[in-house]
C-alpha cells in the first residue's frame, strides 16, 4: 500500500493537475469562511461537474476573479488617461472670431429671420 502511495505521489509531481494531496501541491495557507447551505451545495455540484475538488474550484474562481479585477483596474486607468488627453483639447478649436460664442444667439436669430422672410416673399 505504501509503495502504491509513493508511486502515485511521484506521478503527481510529473503531472501536477493530478495531484490531490497537500504534499505535492505546495499549498500551506488555509482560508475558512461560512456560507449558506444553498451556496455550498452549488459549489459542490459545480466541482462534481468539473471533476475537481471544491478547493480547486474555489482557487480557480478566485484566480479568475483577481485577473478580471486587474483588467478592470487597467480599464479605469486607461479611461482616466483618455479623459486627461481629451481635456487637453477641450476648448481649443479656433475659428478666428473671439466673440462668436457671445454673438451666437443673435446670429442664429438673424439667420432664422432671413430664412422666414425669404419663404414669405418667395
Amino acid at each position: 500500500m505504501f509503495a502504491f502511495s509513493v508511486i502515485r505521489e511521484l506521478s503527481a509531481l510529473r503531472n501536477p493537475s493530478r495531484c490531490t494531496t497537500l504534499w505535492c501541491m505546495n499549498k500551506t495557507e488555509v482560508y475558512s469562511w461560512r456560507l449558506c447551505p444553498e451556496l455550498k451545495a452549488r459549489l459542490e455540484e459545480a466541482a462534481r461537474d468539473e471533476e475537481t475538488s471544491v478547493a480547486q474550484l474555489l482557487e480557480k474562481i478566485a484566480r479568475e476573479w483577481l485577473a478580471l479585477s486587474r483588467r478592470e483596474d487597467d480599464d479605469v486607468e486607461e479611461q482616466q488617461r483618455l479623459h486627461r488627453e481629451a481635456a487637453r483639447h477641450v476648448g481649443s478649436i479656433h475659428g478666428g472670431d473671439p466673440r462668436r460664442a457671445q454673438e451666437a444667439s443673435d446670429r442664429v436669430r438673424d439667420k432664422l429671420k432671413k430664412k422666414h422672410v425669404s419663404k414669405r416673399t418667395g
